[in-house]
């Protein structure tokens, strides 16, 4: 193999390519995959439209989950003496793509590895949506089985932070409506077509969203983002009269570690926030709530 004269070091250079705009490509990332000895993609054939838009006609190897490992093996030398790059077929890559365990192997084998920071559909998600971003959750791609996809929005559906998860076309509107059953006064923001000519983000509740999606002025095609409030509800709001009334009734007869244990597997409430008001309710059994 003849080596090109770069510029840059060699190593792994994680390079973020276009979400949908092809003109959203840093030039530092142009030059690194122009000098590249080999860029390793998804899927080559899509991958081919925006190098070839660059004049960039370098190697091209697909890696993905079933090939990962045996790739590792036979690039193993070359990544210590050669420049290559991954790319993920649109974005930063190792979102919810494969690339994690090769750029475990580079840092386990002091192996160069940097990063080429741009497009990431996660965070231009956060930026329309209009929900609070000093805290979020990425949670990926949701679940293709609906116990799965109820388990995943059970552990978020307290997490006062922003919660993100990706949605394919097919299942957009199935997901919205599981979403439904445990973010129903929760605003969410749907994103679709991020940086295109079509860019669409659809704001408000469940309900009118899945109204919205399913008008005939949408075609559900591309990958959404969906992006979720946190919970932002006071412990006060959540604590209706029936918990307060459980809460009455078990402390009589159990301790107050017992008592939360058994409130917090009847209601799914956070177990601090039920031993401080349970803590407050046998101090005050007299106290009418």
């Amino acid at each position: 193999m003849n080596k090109k004269i770069t510029s840059f070091n060699n190593g792994l250079y994680l390079v973020a390519t276009p979400i949908g705009n092809l003109a959203d490509i840093s030039g530092r990332a142009i030059k690194i995959l122009k000098e590249s000895e080999i860029i390793l993609c998804e899927n080559p054939f899509h991958s081919l439209k925006l190098l070839k838009n660059y004049g960039i006609n370098n190697k091209l190897i697909s890696l993905h989950d079933y090939n990962e490992e045996r790739l590792i093996k036979k690039l193993s030398k070359s990544l210590s003496e050669s420049l290559i790059s991954l790319i993920s077929d649109a974005g930063t890559p190792l979102i919810s793509d494969p690339g994690y365990k090769l750029v475990k192997h580079c840092i386990k084998n002091d192996i160069a590895v940097t990063s080429v920071p741009g497009p990431c559909s996660v965070i231009s998600a956060l930026q329309l949506s209009g929900t609070p971003l000093n805290q979020f959750t990425f949670n990926g791609f949701i679940p293709k089985k609906i116990k799965q996809a109820e388990d995943l929005f059970i552990k978020c559906v307290h997490n006062t932070s922003t919660q993100v998860f990706f949605s394919s076309s097919n299942r957009i509107l199935s997901n919205i409506a599981i979403l439904q059953k445990y973010f129903k006064k929760r605003e969410i923001a749907v994103c679709r077509e991020l940086t295109k000519v079509n860019e669409q983000v659809v704001r408000g509740s469940t309900e009118n969203i899945i109204k919205k999606l399913t008008s005939k002025a949408n075609k559900l095609k591309g990958e959404f983002v969906i992006v979720v409030e946190g919970n932002n509800q006071t412990y006060e709001e959540k604590l209706d009269d029936k918990t307060i009334s459980a809460i009455i009734g078990i402390s009589k007869k159990f301790s107050l570690t017992d008592t939360v244990k058994i409130v917090h597997k009847l209601t799914k409430l956070s177990k601090k926030s039920l031993y401080e008001k349970t803590l407050q309710i046998t101090k005050k059994k007299n106290e009418k709530y």
